[in-house]
């Protein structure tokens, strides 16, 4: 095994599908951390500081080669709930808009950029059944966060998520095995 696992960012707009594909790439690994920039904000209006924590409390210390710790934002209680570690040991998986700052992306091995149509991810959204009441402010966040750090145009690869959820997922691993296999191919299943 690599002597620090490898880390990938998977960063789009909501609704995009990153968590989905983040689980398909995590059951992909023979042992993974998934990590959601849903549980770093400290609530709607907490997308830089969610990404400025990722830094901080999970990727410094995980580039370390140290055990990272991060306290969940409880949504409900707005405020910050119990704390997960997260293990220096296996590869770290952190999707999430926000997950690739200027910051994070020299701490990562592989960065995508999840695109979807602004139809098809509100669809998406809608569809979640958590209503949308939050999308224009967050929608605003993500437009200042996308034009100052550039997570759109850095990424290693891109991926227009408009086909289904299982393309993409063989899209990424390919592109692990493909690009990345130094760092990934201990780790993915045959």
């Amino acid at each position: 095994m690599s002597a620090v696992p490898p880390v990938l960012l998977i960063d789009g707009r909501s609704g995009t599908g990153k968590t989905t594909l983040a689980s398909s790439v995590a059951s992909a690994l023979t042992a993974s951390t998934v990590v959601h920039m849903d549980d770093l904000y400290p609530g709607w209006e907490g997308l830089d500081e969610g990404a400025r924590l990722l830094v901080e409390w999970i990727l410094t210390p995980f580039s370390e080669r140290r055990a990272g710790e991060w306290r969940r934002w409880d949504w409900e209680r707005s405020a910050r709930a119990e704390a997960h570690l997260v293990p220096s040991d296996r590869p770290l998986i952190v999707e999430g808009c926000g997950s690739s700052s200027r910051s994070s992306r020299t701490l990562a091995d592989a960065v995508l950029w999840l695109d979807a149509p602004v139809v098809q991810r509100t669809d998406r959204l809608i569809g979640r059944g958590d209503g949308v009441d939050w999308l224009a402010g967050w929608t605003l966040q993500e437009d200042a966060f996308i034009e100052r750090e550039r997570p759109d145009l850095d990424a290693g690869l891109r991926i227009e998520a408009t086909r289904a959820a299982a393309q993409v997922s063989a899209l990424v691993l390919g592109a692990l095995r493909r690009d990345h296999a130094e760092r990934w191919s201990a780790w993915l299943r045959p």
